[in-house]
């Protein structure tokens, strides 16, 4: 294997782009025996051909950074004309989200850990072992997949609706939504969206309604978890006046108010049955009856109902008619939860912290490579709702312009410390205190239940204890600063 300039094919899959590994070692002897490693290393984590490329100097290496791409780079740390310290912290300066791998002997182990709070993404101990070194780099390399990906994907796909939400991502998941949120778009069959609790299904739902026809029509959302039990059915079809005690006017539902446009019944699966027959005419039958009334209204829209449960799985049991199952699954959107898709983690954080930057004047604020490392290790239970709160939250509290690891990792579930003895709140107002410490215990409460239950709020909220509708206005609450799905 040449030392400069080498192009080596790893794996069978076609080659959509060249992947290029920068080797910076002085040392003839240490350079081979490194590359050697490579080749015997099992890299299937790269997406086409790999490219190395090897320098002498950490001068030859950086100029060679400043004058061509460069997807990870393999340093040592001992160099003659500058430390491997100050090679990663220029590194850092020329490109931030480029994953470095530091390469030390055992006795150095302390330098090494130096780097990595320089930027550094890990370290490689001397002499090197390909199946430690594979390990490594599978890792580097899944990061900066991700990286790439995601910028190209900012560069040519931004998806932003009305609502103040966007649509971002850039794995097969998130492309196969976006291709059947257009589909949906063309015509005005009814759609469901499925999904686990914050993926989004609202600003899909929203999306839809802002590509079709009749975008400039009314879109009335209608929350069957927040209405109370006895509204219902007058919220979603109207009454007439004296219909009950109350209702000294006629008021329209909102299927009415939503005529012409779109009507989106979120979380469709706590419908009771007996308004699931009503809706179901509806449907069939494009017309309203308002409790209490004799006279029907007709009606022209476009249904969107979204759900977390399984709602085969309710027909088996009774809870969910069949026959409108099946008319709301013209077309059925299934949103994959945040922890199957770690690229599209990085493509929403980024937004996010760029939209979240301009709003609390830190534009210049970017997230560098340990945090991406950090968000897509996390499994979020809340997904992309979580990370929305999360990433607010860190851009809100870091100092300067660049969200490190350790600024993630400080704010999750996992890593909140000090709260049993009540140190963190101790610079508070005795009641100030209080208030957070509920709302971080309520919190983290509502996370380790969703989690435990990869998401599912019906059995989360059985095994608390909590009323269903209870525990998902919790949710809202204390998981979602602005209550959107």
């Amino acid at each position: 294997m040449a030392k400069t300039g080498l192009e080596s094919p790893i794996g069978s899959r076609v080659a959509r782009s060249t992947f290029t590994m920068l080797v910076i070692e002085d040392n003839a002897t240490d350079a081979e025996l490194m590359l050697r490693a490579i080749e015997q290393a099992d890299l299937k984590a790269i997406e086409g051909d790999l490219r190395l490329e090897v320098r002498s100097t950490a001068e030859g290496g950086l100029q060679f950074l400043k004058e061509h791409p460069v997807d990870l780079v393999l340093t040592d740390m001992v160099l003659p004309e500058m430390s491997g310290l100050d090679v990663v912290s220029q590194i850092q300066e020329i490109d931030r989200n480029l994953p470095v791998l530091v390469v030390t002997r055992m006795g150095a182990v302390g330098t090494a850990v130096d780097a990595m709070r320089r930027g550094a993404y890990d370290y490689v101990l001397k002499p090197v072992n390909p199946d430690d070194l594979g390990m490594r780099l599978h890792r580097a390399i899944r990061l900066s997949e991700i990286i790439r990906r995601t910028t190209a994907f900012e560069r040519t796909i931004r998806q932003d609706v009305s609502s103040g939400g966007t649509l971002v991502g850039a794995s097969d998941g998130f492309e196969a939504v976006m291709r059947s949120v257009r589909e949906a778009a063309q015509g005005r069959a009814t759609v469901l969206i499925t999904g686990e609790t914050g993926t989004g299904k609202g600003l899909i739902a929203r999306a839809i309604h802002e590509q079709s026809r009749e975008r400039d029509k009314p879109y009335q959302v209608i929350d069957c978890t927040t209405v109370p039990e006895g509204m219902v059915e007058s919220e979603l079809f109207g009454h007439v006046r004296g219909a009950f005690t109350g209702a000294v006017a006629d008021k329209p539902g909102l299927i009415e108010l939503a005529n012409g446009g779109t009507a989106f019944l979120d979380e469709i699966g706590e419908l009771p049955l007996p308004l699931q027959a009503k809706l179901l005419r509806v449907l069939e039958e494009n017309e309203v009856r308002p409790v209490g009334g004799t006279r029907v209204k007709r009606v022209q829209m476009r249904f969107i109902a979204a759900t977390n449960q399984d709602l085969e799985e309710k027909v088996r049991d009774g809870s969910f008619r069949k026959d409108l199952y099946y008319r709301l699954a013209a077309l059925t959107i299934r949103v994959s939860p945040l922890r199957e898709r770690p690229e599209d983690v990085a493509v929403i954080a980024r937004h996010l912290v760029s939209r979240f930057g301009r709003e609390m004047g830190k534009p210049r604020c970017v997230l560098e490579a340990s945090a991406v490392t950090a968000l897509t290790g996390y499994r979020w239970p809340g997904n992309v709702r979580e990370l929305r709160n999360v990433i607010e939250r860190v851009v809100m509290l870091v100092s300067g312009d660049v969200v490190t690891g350790a600024d993630i990792t400080a704010l999750l579930p996992s890593r909140r410390g000090g709260t049993e003895s009540g140190s963190v709140y101790a610079t508070e107002p005795y009641m100030e205190a209080k208030r957070k410490a509920v709302a971080d215990f309520t919190a983290a409460y509502l996370r380790a239940k969703l989690a435990m239950h990869d998401g599912h709020i019906t059995k989360a909220a059985e095994e608390s204890g909590i009323p269903r509708q209870h525990f998902s206005l919790l949710m809202k609450r204390f998981l979602d600063h602005d209550g959107k799905s």
